[in-house]
Formats: structure tokens, sequence, C-alpha cells
């Protein structure tokens, strides 16, 4: 493994963040290093995509190889929120790209692999131990180790950028990462093969149906701002649980394990348990909890905190890798800029720090009911209210519609000259047919 002493720009994790940047970094010409922990493609959760994905592949022109991998398409998303049942199609809103449902492991590998070709050097099964980050120098530095041979080295860099996901190793290492106080949740999920899924004529089709009638994504409101989800794959479907704090305790202080508690719940959630209900459950369980977090600060002379590294969020709307790729591309801009231009170092890190908080606020308040706004978090998020298009503006009004967690994003868009909403392009159901 020919690592090399030094680079330009040294990246931690090889999830969506770290290898767009890696990426549009390279494609500029400088020399990237990257760093993963294991070799690709790894296990991530299977996951729901947006269709505003698309513009960041677009860009950097992986969008071709993502096309290429045949993805299931999705159609838009199912919404069973305290009994009243609401239906969303993502054609209403004129996108030209379709929503996604991927197996993460897959799509990671396509983004690294587009990295390595796009002239980043990669280096897999090697683990970041250390950043080593002084203000009074220009040349930062990581430490790391070889997972096969366990031998240390340290490689020299101007700059880093941190995507090592919710391992975060720059924030914890400096404690600047927090726990959110306002997400205290817990994550559950599992896979089912051949589940029944609902399509957007409101019927539930079988899974050999899946290329034919396009699925939508299932959410459910369960306990408390509790919710699951239920996303068809090419091979099986992802079914998890997001568990308010109470609901995590008194699971904790039964005698009933974790797993078996999921397995239960499947089979009470209205809808879902007829859909998983002729399915096999293949396992994989996993769990997480206090999933949700944030930095005190994303950025510092040198370093970039991006994607899951430097904040996560309930993903009820599928926000995640939508703020991977943003982040991304801002600490590639900024970097770019500074590189340049040695001396605009500090405005480009206040304008990636600026945007990249406007972009999480206006998610985070998507996503949390009752979410009290400060002047300063205010002002960030109408900002960045103001720089989307019209066509997300309006997507994020109606998400905002289909829960009980509408309140936030209307004391966002109360100026109306920051949202031009023209109507709620979703449609109510009596029932499902299953």
């Amino acid at each position: 493994m020919n690592i090399p002493e030094k680079c330009d720009v040294a990246i931690i994790g090889g999830g969506p963040a770290g290898s767009t940047a890696a990426t549009m970094l390279a494609q500029k010409g400088y020399d990237v290093v990257l760093f993963d922990k294991v070799q690709h493609p790894r296990y991530q959760v299977g996951e729901s995509l947006i269709p505003h994905f698309w513009k960041f592949c677009e860009t950097t022109g992986v969008d071709k190889k993502i096309d290429e991998e045949d993805f299931i398409v999705k159609s838009g998303g199912t919404i069973i929120w305290d009994g009243i049942i609401r239906q969303v199609a993502f054609k209403d809103f004129g996108y030209k790209r379709p929503a996604l449902h991927i197996e993460r492991d897959r799509f990671d590998y396509i983004l690294l692999e587009y990295a390595k070709e796009s002239g980043a050097r990669v280096f897999e099964n090697v683990m970041v131990r250390e950043a080593h980050i002084d203000d009074d120098v220009n040349r930062r530095s990581l430490t790391y180790r070889i997972n096969e041979d366990q031998s240390i080295g340290n490689i020299s860099c101007r700059y880093v950028i941190d995507g090592s996901g919710q391992n975060a190793l720059i924030s914890k290492q400096l404690g600047i990462r927090e726990i959110d106080p306002e997400f205290r949740f817990m994550s559950v999920w599992g896979y089912f093969k051949d589940s029944k899924y609902f399509a957007l004529d409101g019927k539930a089709y079988p899974a050999s149906k899946i290329r034919e009638m396009p699925p939508t994504t299932l959410v459910t409101s369960t306990q408390g701002w509790g919710w699951s989800w239920h996303i068809p794959l090419r091979e099986t479907t992802s079914v998890g649980l997001i568990l308010p704090k109470d609901e995590m305790m008194s699971v904790k202080h039964s005698d009933e394990a974790l797993e078996e508690y999921f397995l239960r719940k499947c089979k009470e959630i209205p809808y879902l348990n007829q859909l998983l209900e002729s399915a096999d459950y293949e396992g994989n369980f996993h769990g997480m909890r206090d999933y949700s977090y944030r930095p005190k600060r994303l950025e510092g002379p040198g370093y970039f905190l991006c994607g899951d590294a430097a904040a996560f969020i309930d993903p009820i709307f599928s926000e995640g890798c939508l703020l991977a790729f943003y982040s991304a591309f801002l600490a590639s801009w900024a970097i770019d800029r500074s590189l340049k231009n040695p001396s605009s170092e500090k405005e480009s890190r206040k304008v990636f720090a600026s945007q990249f908080a406007s972009k999480y606020e206006v998610g985070h308040a998507l996503a949390l009911p009752r979410y009290k706004w400060s002047s300063e978090i205010s002002d960030f998020a109408r900002d960045s209210m103001k720089f989307t298009s019209l066509a997300e503006q309006e997507l994020m009004h109606v998400v905002s519609k289909v829960t009980t967690r509408n309140q936030n994003f209307q004391d966002l868009i109360q100026d109306k000259k920051n949202l031009m909403i023209t109507s709620d392009k979703f449609h109510v159901l009596e029932e499902l047919v299953i």
C-alpha cells in the first residue's frame, strides 16, 4: 500500500460526502487522498432518495453511473399520520428525474469508484486515528493505521475534510460534538423478503411487480413523535422504527429483547403489518441510539466537517444524503477558493459554515415538532429558503403538512416574500387497498 507522505487535501471517509468532495477537488486538479476504514462495498441501511440529489450527481458526472445501476424508482410517498392517509407524487412537482430506493452499499461504492476515476487516490482498510490541526501552521496531518499489518503512518496536507460519518472523528477529538437534546431517539431496523408495497394508486402490489408499478415509501406515525418506514429495494424491503426516548426506556426496562420488540411492532402497526403478513423476515437487525447531534462549529483553520461527521437529523424526510452532498460541494468550493487565494480562507470558511448551518436548520425545523427558533437560526434558515428552487420549496411545504410537524415550516415562511406556494400537492385517501 503506497500511501504518499503529503497531498493537497486529505479526506476521512468514503461515504457520499467524502467521495463527492474527493471527486470535485480531483476534477479541479488537486492532489486528493481519501481514507476509509473498511473495504467497499460496505453495509449501510437501505435508504430513500428524493429527486433533489440528482443535481449534485449531474455536476460531477456520476449520475450516468447511478443510472446504469438501475436502482428501484420511487414514485412518491404514502404517509399515514395520526390515522390520516396522504400520498405525494413527485411528478406533481415537475422533476425530470426520479426519486430512488437505494442499497447504500452499492450507491456509496459507485460514488467512491467514481472518485478514483476522477483522480483521487483512495486507500481502503486504513483507519484514521487522529487529525493534527494547529491554528499556527499552514500544513495539517493525519495519523493512520493500516488494518492489514497494523502499521502506523502519517500524511501531511493543506486541508482536511472529515466525512467519517457518525464516527465524527474531528468533532469528537476536539470535544465539539453535542447530542441534540430535542432528538433523543433510537432507530431499529431489519429486512424482509417478498413484502408487498403501496403504489400511487393506493393499492398494494406483490414484490414481483415493483418494476411495473413503482413503489412509494411508506411512513407511519407511532407512539408520540415515533414513526416507521417501509422502503422496497431490489431484493428485500428495509423496515425500521424510530423510537422516542420514553418508548426506548420502556423497552430497555422490559424483559423483551430489542429485536423481539421490533418484530412485534411490525405486526401491530396498521397497514405495515398487512404488507409484511406473507413476507419472510431475513434479519440483519440493527439499532442506533442518540443518533441526532450537531457540532459547536463546522469548520476551523484547515478543516471542514461534512455530512454525518458534522450533524445528523431525524431522517423522516430523507435529508441525510442531501446534506452530505451539499456540504461536500461547499467544502470543495471553500478549499478551491482558499488554495487559489490564501487570504480568502477565513471568509470562505465563514461562507461554508453559514450556508451549511442554514440548510441544516431548515431540515431540523421540518423534522422536529414545536421547534424553537433563535433569531440567528431563523435568519440562517430564511436566507437558505431564498436560494432554494420553487420545486424544492413546494415539496418542503407539502411534507411539512402531511405530518403534525408543520408549524415550524409555517413560522419559517411567515414572510411570504421568501416562498411562493401555490397549492397543497398531496392527496388524502379514505383507505389503502391490500
